[in-house]
């Protein structure tokens, strides 16, 4: 197996115990559910910004940043624009969580997770998994 697609089986579990974890029940004014929500959503989707670097060089283009990376992939079809404005959402609260984590809105995640936004990581990985592999470039 190929990095895109043991970086999308990542995504997938990362999802799936996100999911499970949900189900329990959380509780983020609890340090500990905040930063296990946190360091999975921040995993989570920097596992996708890796696919998408990834996916962008397996097509011949070097870009120079996330954006650039998903603006090659949009370019030549791979994802739509609705794709390229949830990446860089994706890229957005990542950077926060990593660079400026005392600003992080806790309001935000625990939209994400009521909402199961987190799934749509995974929704998007799988797209751009399939449309390499459609392109005849194994993954």
């Amino acid at each position: 197996m190929g990095v895109l697609g043991k970086l999308l089986d990542a995504i997938a579990e990362l999802t799936r115990r996100i999911d499970e974890e949900v189900e329990r029940g959380y509780d983020l004014s609890r340090w500990g559910d905040a930063m296990k929500f946190l360091h999975a959503l921040q995993v989570q989707a920097q596992a996708l910004i890796d696919m998408v670097q990834r996916a962008a060089a397996a097509l011949g283009h070097a870009p120079s940043t996330y954006t650039d990376a998903a603006a090659s992939l949009l370019k030549v079809g791979v994802i739509d624009e609705e794709d390229f404005r949830f990446f860089r959402a994706v890229v957005g609260f990542r950077n926060i969580v990593v660079h400026e984590y005392l600003a992080v809105d806790m309001k935000i995640v625990d939209h994400i997770l009521r909402e199961r936004e987190y799934r749509s990581v995974l929704l998007l990985a799988e797209k751009v998994y399939l449309k390499l592999r459609e392109r005849g470039v194994d993954p």
